[in-house]
């Protein structure tokens, strides 16, 4: 297993310790743990398409929606005027 170097303050190192102790584990078993959450909370990688793309379709409403000037009368003027 490779092994990696971290530097934790005294405070840090206490609460890992502790932490340790109270699971009856190592402290090299606890960060593991810590990464793997850590990375499995990541964000998505990838495009805007492939993060949304299950949001295509979802919706209803006229398919020239964007393009169409006609949407747009009346757009930004008050109400109550």
């Amino acid at each position: 297993m490779p092994t990696v170097t971290l530097k934790l303050t005294a405070a840090e190192h206490a609460r890992l310790k502790a932490e340790a102790t109270r699971r009856r584990t190592t402290k090299s078993a606890v960060l593991r743990e810590a990464i793997a959450r850590q990375i499995d909370a990541a964000p998505a990688t990838g495009s805007f398409y492939e993060r949304a793309k299950h949001l295509i379709g979802a919706a209803s409403g006229p398919g020239d929606l964007s393009t169409n000037p006609e949407y747009m009368a009346g757009y930004g003027k008050s109400r109550h005027s």
